[in-house]
């Protein structure tokens, strides 16, 4: 395979008239030459995988007011600004079960240099495990998503079986599965979509976290897509995921807004340290999670399936940017929130990582936080 300069094949390159062209179509991301002389157009006709010699003898061909210089300084210029692909050694060409990830490639290599294998986000998601907790609306969405990224291994957990009023929202089960544990449901599943991920299969309730430590050997992240009872399954999550220093990307579903958070231990604030945070800063924090928590609220499932696959499509965009690096994480440390109605994703709010005060990814005390005392078991 030429490892020669070339344009990234994702950007057209097309003339507005004799002296201007364009390369890309995308607004934030096209470049527009003036180019009176022509010199800069043959540059860029020429750059299509052939060796940089041959590029400049091309061009100099052409242009023999330029210098070898000039023509390397363009490519420099075309480099700089991200528009020139990089090159996936022969050695490293994808096998053939892989190939179904090659559009993903493509995207990744939008973000790659020049210098960098546009293959090597995928390579670190085939070689990493996740463990994704919840097989609902979200977790359901989220394991299809997460094998189609291309993830190696993942462990999916949920302790109930498929219900009808599952099937509206939850598309990776069918009509014939109802009472089946959804665990083992979503393996086969797995199987017959994508033999390249591994699913491994557990029918458990997350009860306490010993119950997600036993999970976790050789995990690099975990998706907690569990939100029953509300906050506490979290903080059962966030003690689990401290104590071993892996990674976790949370999501909860409300009315019209879904909220994906991140947490990195010991790097950025955990889920105590967010208690801790809103404690500091609202004085009716306490009171409001107090009143929350008596009022025993179960709500009914609220889930149009559009949205719930948009929340789904944030949570494993953020899972895969902390796996591979190939953007940085949107939400470690920061409450995300997606609208529904509007279809705007932002940030919501930021929170410290608190060692002095934190007594799960810190030395703090937990009686010295009233909040602690009001979280409940899980049943």
């Amino acid at each position: 395979m030429s490892a020669g300069p070339q344009v990234k094949p994702i950007y057209p390159i097309y003339r507005l008239d004799g002296r201007t062209f364009r390369i890309g179509a995308q607004l934030g991301i096209t470049a527009e030459f003036d180019d009176p002389d022509g010199q800069m157009w043959t540059l860029v006709s020429n750059l299509d995988g052939r060796d940089l010699s041959e590029v400049v003898d091309a061009v100099l061909a052409q242009h023999p007011e330029l210098r070898a210089e000039d023509v390397t300084d363009g490519v420099a210029l075309l480099a700089s600004h991200g528009f020139l692909a990089g090159v996936v050694p022969e050695d490293r060409a994808l096998p053939a079960l892989d190939r179904r990830y090659d559009a993903s490639v493509t995207y990744f290599g939008h973000f790659a240099h020049v210098d960098e294998d546009p293959s090597r986000p995928l390579r670190t998601l085939r070689d990493s495990s996740v463990l994704l907790l919840g097989l609902g609306g979200g977790g359901s969405n989220i394991l299809s998503l997460l094998a189609g990224c291309g993830v190696g291994r993942i462990v999916a957990v949920d302790k109930d079986a498929v219900e009808l009023a599952n099937l509206g929202r939850q598309i990776l089960y069918r009509e014939s599965d109802v009472g089946r544990p959804k665990a083992v449901v979503a393996a086969e599943r797995m199987a017959e979509l994508n033999s390249t991920c591994q699913v491994e299969a557990h029918v458990l309730a997350v009860r306490g976290p010993a119950d997600v430590t036993r999970l976790l050997e050789g995990i690099d992240l975990v998706v907690c897509a569990i939100d029953e009872p509300p906050f506490v399954a979290q903080r059962v999550v966030n003690a689990a995921c401290v104590a071993r220093s892996v990674p976790c990307v949370y999501g909860a579903s409300q009315v019209t807004r879904g909220r994906v958070f991140g947490v990195i231990p010991h790097v950025s604030g955990c889920f105590d340290c967010i208690n801790i945070h809103y404690t500091k800063k609202d004085p009716q924090f306490v009171a409001q999670f107090v009143g929350f928590q008596q009022s025993d609220f179960s709500p009914p499932s609220i889930a149009f399936p559009p949205p719930i696959l948009l929340l789904s499509s944030v949570i494993v965009d953020e899972a895969v940017r902390i796996l591979t690096g190939y953007l940085p994480p949107r939400c470690v440390g920061t409450q995300f929130e997606v609208d529904y109605v509007s279809g705007a994703a932002y940030p919501l709010l930021d929170w410290p990582h608190l060692p002095e005060d934190c007594p799960t990814c810190g030395v703090g005390s937990e009686s010295a936080w009233e909040v602690f005392t009001h979280y409940q078991a899980v049943p």
